[in-house]
């Protein structure tokens, strides 16, 4: 059984109520994530479903703040560079993602949509610098105030300062479930915690408790994020990290948090308190 990306989002919404929101200020959210391989245990969506999920999270906080949002349909044609071997992970070149975001970003636009802030739930390089690629032309090009958020580590790690205009930062809260001995980050302990809390019937929980940890390190993840079939050997079935330690009300209690907190980033965005970090 599947659950619907469209849940609360604005295919569910006719468009002269679309019209409308645009009309009164409303902001948009953006969910992003891919189709791609998350072990033998879980589903092809797992990234799909944490955004849309994130989405309605910080969507109802925002609301409770009297901050009208829209959520936009999910994107999930994007790039899986670590995984592409595995079947089931479609992938696209970096130039055709970046051009389709931007067409939805100028889409908005078109409507009378004047902010939109883009929630993405994969880490994949070539992923991030085709959104960035985008968000940074649509704003240039069409004048559209568009946003990413990241968390400070992910920033750094793309090479951002921080204080680009088109970024804003996020304190992510720490996983207290997480595994503490192992690199978590794909189809690990987390992300089937957060699937097995909210969308059970896409996790096999039996076998998830069954996996052995993959025991990676550092240095091993920066030979597995290039993909290929020296990716694959070293995680043959597809995940890394430890899932049979999974905890799902631990994680549904990040996902929560995270929701909270990137509201409340938002709203202290458009208040004009937010404060970029310094370069």
């Amino acid at each position: 059984m599947g659950y619907s990306i469209f849940e609360e989002t604005m295919v569910e919404m006719a468009w002269p109520q679309i019209e409308k929101a645009a009309e009164e200020g409303a902001i948009i959210l953006l969910p992003t994530g891919v189709i791609e391989e998350h072990g033998p245990h879980m589903g092809l969506g797992v990234d799909t479903y944490c955004s849309h999920l994130l989405c309605r999270r910080v969507r109802r906080h925002l609301e409770e703040k009297g901050i009208r949002a829209l959520i936009a349909p999910p994107y999930y044609w994007g790039i899986n560079q670590a995984t592409r071997s595995f079947p089931g992970s479609f992938t696209m070149r970096r130039e055709t993602m970046a051009a389709a975001i931007y067409d939805i970003l100028a889409s908005l636009h078109n409507w009378g949509f004047t902010q939109v802030f883009n929630i993405n739930w994969h880490g994949d390089l070539e992923h991030n610098t085709a959104i960035l690629k985008a968000v940074e032309e649509v704003r240039k090009n069409i004048g559209l105030k568009a946003f990413c958020i990241l968390r400070a580590f992910d920033a750094k790690r793309f090479k951002l300062t921080g204080a680009e205009p088109y970024i804003l930062i996020q304190k992510a809260p720490p996983f207290e479930g997480a595994a503490p001995k192992f690199l978590e980050i794909h189809a690990e302990s987390v992300e089937t915690g957060i699937m097995a809390q909210y969308f059970p019937e896409q996790v096999n929980t039996d076998l998830a408790k069954t996996l052995p940890a993959t025991d990676l390190v550092f240095e091993d993840l920066m030979v597995w994020v290039k993909g290929g079939a020296e990716a694959r050997t070293m995680t043959p079935l597809g995940y890394f990290g430890d899932p049979a330690r999974f905890q799902p009300q631990a994680a549904g209690e990040l996902i929560e948090k995270n929701g909270r907190d990137i509201a409340d980033l938002i709203e202290n965005f458009l208040r004009g308190e937010y404060k970029p970090p310094h370069k």
